[in-house]
């Protein structure tokens, strides 16, 4: 059975800096994050401002991405002894938790690795994997209820491809919000996110340069919020 995913898009608190919001985020949250029991795979990702998205990109300062390995343990995850005597009050030390979103999906991989003349023209192409990278550079997007089924269409894994991307997924909600207590007991705020990887930032603005329409057609759609983010691998 694959494991449960959790998407939490936050939004950074008034009255602190970004700095601060990023530091704090990764120490001493991260660092007590880390010991919650039923945490399988945990990422931080931190937002990175580019001039190819608008300002909708600094909607969220980051995406905490956390999976579990049954629906259970995700529901219940607020309930964990670290979370619980921890966690929970420091989330409004740097986060607004009003503007937070959650979303709760699984992953659909269209594609994994690098296209095959990227392995060919170098090496190190070959050898890149997400799974034992300690950073990478990303692209989430959130898919809003208005941009309807039309969101997921045929031609994505081609356009990413052409975006020279290292791994490309696709997130549709699952778990059923009536098992889903408290503040997640609500309609999805999204129907979707797209995530592409690459493995630098320099590798990301050459690819984007490479092929702007791949880039407009994939990523530049109505009803989404999009952030550029430095992905960094905590378990």
């Amino acid at each position: 059975m694959p494991r449960k995913k959790l998407l939490a898009a936050m939004a950074r608190a008034e009255g602190i800096s970004s700095q601060e919001f990023h530091d704090h985020y990764r120490h001493p949250h991260g660092t007590m994050g880390m010991q919650i029991s039923t945490l399988r795979q945990y990422v931080q990702s931190h937002q990175i401002h580019t001039d190819l998205l608008d300002k909708s990109q600094n909607r969220f300062e980051a995406i905490a991405e956390l999976w579990f390995d049954n629906a259970n343990d995700l529901i219940h995850f607020r309930e964990e002894p670290t979370m619980s005597s921890y966690l929970n009050a420091d989330e409004p030390n740097f986060c607004d938790l009003r503007k937070t979103r959650l979303f709760i999906c699984e992953e659909e991989v269209l594609s994994s690795t690098p296209d095959s003349r990227l392995i060919e023209s170098d090496y190190a192409n070959g050898k890149w994997r997400l799974d034992n990278r300690p950073l990478s550079i990303k692209i989430l997007q959130f898919i809003m209820p208005e941009a309807g089924p039309g969101w997921c269409g045929p031609n994505d894994e081609a356009l990413g491809r052409r975006l020279g991307i290292f791994q490309h997924v696709r997130c549709h909600p699952t778990t059923p919000t009536t098992m889903v207590p408290s503040r997640m007991n609500r309609p999805p705020d999204f129907i979707g996110a797209r995530e592409l990887w690459w493995p630098t930032l320099t590798a990301f603005e050459r690819s984007v340069a490479a092929d702007m329409d791949a880039w407009r057609d994939l990523i530049q759609r109505p009803h989404t919020y999009t952030m550029l983010a430095q992905a960094e691998r905590w378990r």
